[in-house]
């Protein structure tokens, strides 16, 4: 006499683990170290950038150097603290780049600085018409 398997039974088999496979949590932390260690390294990049442009200019480009710091900033306190998907984040991180495009557009012109105010302005209205 042959038992058939319970649906539970078959549930439990398949969601066993298979071997040789990583787990989803464990590559999730994977993907969370590797974003969290390129954010750091941007921002570290950024840092230095800053102070040899500080050294070599003067305070002539502070506003840039701050507009820079503030975008990078913003970010490493976003990943390193998981609030990327809230609203004062984005409109804090979305504002500094309108702020950091206008400062560089206004400073060397250009198209891609130009799309850096345009694509931040537009994000910005998307979460006002999403807080309505």
């Amino acid at each position: 006499m042959t038992r058939r398997a319970s649906q539970s039974d078959r549930t439990r088999q398949r969601r066993r683990p298979q071997r040789g496979r990583p787990s989803e949590a464990r590559a999730l932390l994977d993907v969370t170290t590797v974003a969290k260690a390129f954010v750091a390294l941007l921002f570290l990049v950024s840092l230095v950038a800053s102070v040899q442009l500080l050294r070599a200019e003067g305070t002539a480009v502070l506003v840039r150097v701050v507009a820079t710091l503030y975008v990078t900033g913003l970010l490493v306190v976003g990943v390193f603290r998981d609030v990327t998907g809230t609203q004062w984040w984005r409109a804090a991180f979305f504002g500094g780049m309108v702020a950091y495009g206008l400062v560089e557009y206004l400073r060397a012109g250009g198209w891609f600085n130009l799309l850096f105010v345009v694509a931040g302005a537009a994000m910005l209205v998307t979460l006002a018409l999403e807080r309505r």
